[in-house]
């Protein structure tokens, strides 16, 4: 009898160690007369991910096109051109965000035309499109033929990011090039440390 107890015993022992951690709950209790009182403590965690998301012009995969068109009477005349298309309102701009929790953002920028900028051989300098911001909390890098332009948003707070902006093109429109088409894909990556 005192062998099947033990073996009983031992059974009920290992049965509590495999019960979940609920049930190990921390617990108290209270009697007497009297305002009664027990507490009992919980913790909890939220595991937020470190995240970065970046946009610039219309959601998704649509990579967006701003088109210069001066007039042939004022072409050269350094009066500058908006643009036409992107997704902001005006037609001349794209709608820009970018949101992160994981520190000091930088945004390059690159271009597809190496150091012919807009075009190839004799194209026109990308530092004919001058781009600007109207949030000076998400500034934009300064275009280059060369690339590596950079700008750096303002923080909200601590490693936090949350910025929108309305980035707006416009063709300076200060030399006289062949006529044609002179096209280049800027590429903006934005990177946290």
């Amino acid at each position: 009898m005192k062998k099947y107890y033990k073996h009983l015993v031992t059974a009920a022992l290992l049965m509590t160690s495999c019960l979940p951690a609920a049930v190990m709950a921390e617990s108290a209790s209270d009697s007497g007369a009297g305002t009664l009182s027990a507490a009992a403590r919980l913790n909890l965690r939220v595991t937020i991910p470190r995240f970065l998301f970046f946009r610039v012009g219309t959601v998704g995969g649509t990579i967006d096109q701003i088109a210069f068109a001066p007039a042939a009477g004022s072409v050269g005349d350094s009066n500058p051109v908006s643009g036409t298309g992107g997704d902001a309102a005006g037609g001349s701009g794209a709608n820009v965000s970018v949101r992160s929790n994981g520190g000091q953002i930088t945004i390059t920028e690159t271009n597809d035309g190496g150091v012919g900028g807009l075009g190839t051989g004799g194209g026109i300098s990308l530092s004919e499109i001058s781009v600007s911001s109207d949030n000076a909390s998400l500034d934009t890098p300064t275009l280059s033929d060369t690339g590596g332009g950079t700008s750096s948003p303002t923080l909200n707070a601590g490693n936090v990011t949350n910025r929108t902006a309305i980035w707006t093109y416009a063709y300076n429109n200060t030399t006289t090039p062949a006529d044609g088409n002179y096209d280049a894909q800027i590429t903006y990556t934005a990177a946290s440390p």
